[in-house]
């Protein structure tokens, strides 16, 4: 496959990965603002039976209902016939509704705090949960189809995560445009608005384009399944590496989907700026993260994928621990220069374990695919790639509940900022059991891997 149809085929996630951010960071923000910045909390913040709040509860109800799914999604998926392709049939189907219906939750129904709001939400994000899967499921499913070695998965999922880099660098400067909105004469609310409608957009560019540029009946020669639904999840969970990948890949998304939301908090609550200071803490990060691109690549020559996977979650793990040292200040306060030290550094420290962790997980998840294709005879790989993203999401929802959580009992506001302090420290605990558990990934399961000769 040439260089032009691999970043064609790439541009879906990174198309995908702007509507999720504008589920998974900028809703949380929009319906739970700190006080003073000029929104209002679109729902209530008490919390009841002891840890939930109302936005919590909507999105694991949400993730709940997506996560029945996915698993459902990649078996009909993985056993399609459809002329236009098993896989491709289901994103034409999943991407339009993708894309749009996260637009209604910036425009709820009822007045603020109400509970009106919190049913509109759980229903919007239950359907989007659910189109998403059908899109993004099967897009990530064609990785170990159409790239059929170790070496053309490593390039591969380069490419993808290349191609994900400028849009992620766009998702970090989403608080700038309340900074570009206030100048122009928009409230808050307005330039929210305003950022997920072009966000939602790009959306559908992006994730239309794989669908024109894979052509599965010449580059992919897989079988579909022919086995039940049940018997099918059952020899999957009993997979020993696929359930260890899986559940250190749950502790690991948990922590980042604690870190990446709490960027606007720490700029406005710990740091004492506006929304916008948190596009600066996003791009030190960032530059990091080029950096990886480049290193892991090469590291895979020397190192085995699993030890790499390790190393990314502990130093992940260590520097969130590090944002719980902050202690929070206005600008030049006594404390400014060493909080703002203590968050570029450690906000830095977590590129280049990022990237690891973006481009080593499909080696690895390729590998166990390839193994179960073996044993059975019959590609099931949609199935695996649903049963993560049905764990993902499990992690996005509880972390979004954790931090509502921690709002509402410990405070959001410079006033009572530990609710804000502790994202840091709990998203640690959280990336090191990962890598702990990963330990116990078979080190049979994954050798050490040659990249592409022309990887730079």
């Amino acid at each position: 496959m040439s260089a032009a149809r691999r970043l064609a085929f790439a541009l879906g996630t990174p198309g995908h990965t702007l509507v999720d951010k504008v589920v998974t960071g900028i809703l949380l923000y929009f319906y739970l603002p700190p006080p003073d910045r000029g929104l209002e909390s679109q729902v209530s913040e008490e919390t009841f039976f002891g840890a939930l709040t109302a936005f919590g509860l909507a999105m694991l109800i949400a993730r709940a209902v997506d996560s029945l799914a996915s698993p459902l999604i990649g078996h009909a998926s993985d056993r399609s016939r459809s002329a236009l392709g098993r896989r491709r049939s289901f994103m034409i189907y999943g991407l339009v509704p993708m894309a749009v219906l996260p637009l209604f939750a910036y425009w709820p129904p009822g007045a603020a705090g109400s509970t009106v709001n919190v049913l509109w939400l759980t229903v919007l994000l239950s359907g989007y949960y659910v189109f998403s899967t059908m899109y993004s499921g099967p897009h990530e499913a064609l990785i170990p189809e159409i790239a059929r070695d170790a070496e053309d998965r490593a390039r591969l999922s380069r490419t993808v995560s290349l191609a994900a880099f400028p849009v992620a660098g766009l998702l970090m400067a989403w608080p700038k445009g309340i900074d570009w909105g206030r100048a122009m004469g928009l409230d808050p609310t307005e330039s929210i608005r305003w950022i997920v409608v072009i966000l939602c957009a790009l959306t559908l560019v992006f994730c239309a384009v794989p669908l024109f540029a894979i052509d599965e009946r010449r580059f992919t020669h897989s079988t579909p399944s022919e086995l039940p639904m049940r018997e099918t999840l059952r020899s999957a969970i009993r997979n020993h590496p696929f359930v260890v990948f899986l559940v250190a890949h749950l502790l690991f998304a948990l922590a980042t989907a604690l870190i990446f939301p709490a960027l606007p908090y720490m700029a406005t609550v710990l740091l004492g700026r506006s929304e916008g200071f948190a596009f600066e803490l996003g791009a030190s990060l960032g530059g990091m993260m080029a950096v990886g691109y480049a290193v892991v690549p090469r590291l895979l020559r020397f190192f085995d994928s699993k030890s790499l996977m390790v190393a990314c979650f502990a130093m992940f793990g260590v520097a969130s621990a590090a944002l719980g040292l902050i202690r929070p200040d206005q600008p030049g306060g006594a404390q400014d220069s060493r909080n703002l030290a203590i968050a570029f550094l450690a906000l830095g420290s977590m590129g280049i374990p990022l990237a690891g962790a973006s481009i080593l997980p499909s080696v690895l998840l390729g590998r166990i695919i390839d193994d179960d294709r073996t044993r059975t005879g019959s590609n099931r790989s949609a199935v695996f790639v649903g049963l993560v993203r049905a764990f993902d999401k499990w992690a996005y929802g509880l972390a979004a509940a954790v931090i509502a959580f921690l709002f509402a009992r410990f405070g959001k506001s410079p006033a009572e900022p530990l609710g804000v302090l502790l994202i840091g420290p709990i998203g640690a605990v959280s990336a090191l059991l990962a890598a702990l558990i990963f330990f116990r990934f078979p080190a049979g399961t994954d050798d050490r891997e040659t990249p592409p000769a022309n990887a730079s």
